[in-house]
């Protein structure tokens, strides 16, 4: 199958026009919620979400707490949907997030809140959707329908109403100033992402196990870039942080299980800099002594031709860290897209998967 007749191909591609949509259609509700946030005492968010729409919580949480005085706690939605369990969430901020607005279980959370008197928002990509309904505010992904079953211009979405949110809160110009144009950036950078994924997809197409590794502001992207390996390929893939990789998973690394490694350049200061990086280099390192394949995708220059035995996917992108977060999920996207269509398979309907699904 040609990977650019394909769906999936087709929404990654609509990505950029999605972030000025994005912008347009949900200022004057950001405004509202933010000052709604900031005029209250709560500063803990509880997020609750399922699969790709949790890994953008994930990134919501670093985000908000490197930056913020806000904390995240990741919602566990069967306390309430099969514990009946007492929490009280009248002194947090409520976030629940569904591509479709249907998830019965992130439902529950925000009617839980919404009983509790707290804040509560939907980022959904459907108006109507039950979630959008009942939260109090709605920030909206305006990506349009998306029909294949892999989530590729939703999520970016999602970290695009993420970063915003996040980036008011914490007052943080700098990202601001990056998501007015991120449009523009991250459509320059297709063409270059394109031709990396094609390389390393014809390299890395008969894999059938392996991990994916990051950490801090970019972790999410780890437990992304496998699930899309797992839905589309049927790969047997898992995503870890880094620091919790070497807590026992990595006795299974050998030189027939592919590890990939995602590096953000941090932008912070000269000691922050070097406390990342050196991290980094550690990680990679120690991948390549266990003989593992290792593909390195990463925007450090740094980084890039450090290591002799390792495929380094270099994006020429000069953005923090947190907005690397972006080039990284494009070539999550493509990657799977296209070993996919590699290796025989159809990724806009994977076997035994629904677009929308339903737990409570």
């Amino acid at each position: 199958m040609n990977y650019k007749e394909t769906l999936m191909w087709k929404e990654i591609n609509e990505t950029p026009r999605i972030f000025g949509e994005i912008r347009r259609e949900n200022l004057e509700e950001m405004q509202r919620l933010v000052k709604s946030i900031k005029a209250s005492d709560a500063t803990n968010f509880v997020a609750a979400a399922r699969g790709t729409s949790d890994h953008a919580l994930i990134y919501f949480k670093y985000l908000l707490e490197v930056n913020s005085k806000y904390t995240v706690g990741l919602s566990a939605p069967s306390v309430i949907t099969l514990y009946r369990g007492k929490i009280n969430y009248s002194n947090s901020i409520v976030i629940g997030c569904s591509q479709s607005g249907k998830a019965a279980d992130v439902l529950e959370v925000i009617r839980k809140g919404n009983e509790q008197g707290a804040i509560t928002i939907a980022v959904t990509n459907d108006k109507t959707s039950p979630l959008a309904r009942e939260a109090k505010f709605h920030l909206y992904c305006s990506a349009g329908e998306e029909k294949s079953v892999a989530a590729t211009k939703t999520f970016s979405a999602q970290l695009y109403i993420m970063l915003w949110l996040a980036s008011e809160l914490s007052d943080h110009k700098e990202n601001l100033l990056y998501i007015k144009n991120l449009e523009r950036e991250i459509e320059n950078l297709f063409p270059e992402i394109d031709a990396l994924t094609t390389k390393y997809a014809q390299k890395f197409k008969g894999m059938s196990s392996g991990f994916v590794l990051s950490r801090g502001l970019t972790y999410s992207i780890a437990l992304e870039a496998s699930l899309k390996l797992q839905e589309t390929c049927y790969i047997q893939m898992k995503g870890y942080a880094g620091s919790d990789f070497y807590h026992g998973p990595m006795a299974m690394v050998n030189e027939e299980t592919p590890v990939i490694i995602y590096c953000a350049n941090n932008n912070g200061d000269e000691e922050m800099q070097n406390l990342v990086r050196d991290d980094q280099i550690k990680c990679i390192a120690k991948m390549i002594s266990l003989n593992a394949p290792v593909l390195l995708v990463t925007n450090d220059c740094v980084l890039k031709g450090r290591f002799q035995k390792c495929n380094d996917a270099f994006i020429n992108f000069g953005a923090p860290e947190e907005v690397c977060m972006f080039a990284f999920a494009i070539f999550a996207q493509m990657f799977a897209c296209k070993v996919s269509c590699e290796i025989g398979n159809n990724p806009d309907s994977p076997r035994a998967l629904n677009k929308v699904t339903i737990t409570k």
